[in-house]
């Protein structure tokens, strides 16, 4: 489970892909993917299979272009802009990510 971890921290820092573009691609917000790299949040199986299918999704994609790696990006930004968006508006998260809080 940690080896997991480490291998998407790894992969994520060489890449130069920030926290928020990769906790996009997972599913979960950035910081409960801050909580589960730094321990303070337990990393679920599911989560765990999503890292998985991500790392061996890396070792296939070969090298991205910059225009895709630029909409990723603008991607991730306009999520972000939305959520902080449903905060202010008083709305709830999963109307945006899908996540679940309690």
């Amino acid at each position: 489970m940690i080896e997991v971890i480490h291998e998407i921290e790894r992969i994520r820092l060489a890449a130069r892909i920030s926290q928020a573009e990769i906790s996009l691609a997972l599913g979960v917000t950035q910081g409960h993917y801050s909580k589960v790299i730094n321990g303070k949040a337990e990393l679920s199986s599911k989560l765990q299979e999503r890292m998985q299918a991500w790392i061996g999704a890396q070792d296939n994609a070969g090298h991205e272009t910059t225009t895709a790696r630029r909409m990723r990006q603008l991607a991730v930004s306009i999520r972000q802009q939305c959520m902080e968006l449903m905060h202010l508006a008083g709305l709830p998260g999963e109307m945006i990510d899908g996540s679940h809080r309690s």
